[in-house]
């Protein structure tokens, strides 16, 4: 993401990439956000974007659960003149329950046996309690909200151009169904919305790995970008 916006700054677009609270750089605590939080926080970066840059465009770019929550704010507020959504996650309570599910896989190579399973996990998570998965403290809240998410029945009223890019051909044929649904869903608000493949590897399969450039993804996302004549979120 840091590559691409300095690409996106070099061809001339005004960019600000920021951290959710409690993610990266920014401050606060991991388990003290959810979704409501990180909705308000794209809402925040937006106004601070608008006040600080003479740029009337303002779009929003978002991988696996930052493009979810793109889509979700912009249906919820409306405020943004397009998207990118690299490979969003559609279903959020499948999305949870796989990071459950790696929590438990993370147990069985460090302790040869699962100390914490996943009924235990979901049933501390529906208490309000904060649960640890793969070191990151999950709030009970999060995991009510994001359970709730399925972007192929989210009725769309966001009328901007969005460009989709999935990546890879291995999805399931479940997965293909549901972002092509999603992409007709855009597509009957504003006809300058696609969606693009790309020949890329999901490198946010195996974080030991440094994924310098998609070079395709970026390609995609450049072109479409040009071609939909956003000249006014240029600085």
């Amino acid at each position: 993401m840091v590559n691409f916006s300095r690409l996106l700054a070099r061809r001339g677009y005004t960019i600000l990439r920021f951290d959710f609270m409690g993610h990266g750089d920014s401050d606060g605590d991991f388990e003290d956000s959810d979704v409501d939080t990180r909705l308000s926080d794209i809402g925040k970066a937006m106004e601070f974007l608008k006040k600080r840059a003479e740029v009337r465009d303002v779009g929003l770019l978002g991988l696996r659960w930052g493009a979810t929550l793109s889509a979700i704010w912009c249906e919820r507020n409306g405020e943004a003149d397009f998207m990118i959504l690299w490979e969003p996650i559609l279903d959020g309570n499948a999305y949870v329950q796989q990071c459950l599910r790696s929590s438990l896989a993370t147990q069985m190579a460090a302790y040869k046996k699962v100390r914490y399973t996943r009924e235990q996990m979901i049933k501390d998570l529906e208490k309000g309690q904060a649960v640890n998965v793969d070191g990151y403290l999950i709030s009970g809240s999060f995991f009510r909200q994001a359970s709730a998410i399925d972007l192929t029945r989210m009725a769309v009223e966001f009328h901007g151009p969005v460009l989709i890019v999935r990546f890879g051909s291995g999805h399931d044929i479940g997965a293909n169904e549901g972002i092509n649904r999603l992409c007709e869903n855009y597509r009957r608000t504003n006809p300058n919305s696609n969606l693009v493949e790309v020949a890329e590897k999901p490198f946010w399969k195996d974080i030991r790995l440094y994924y310098q450039r998609a070079g395709e993804v970026f390609q995609a996302s450049l072109d479409w970008l040009e071609n939909i004549g956003l000249k006014d979120c240029k600085g």
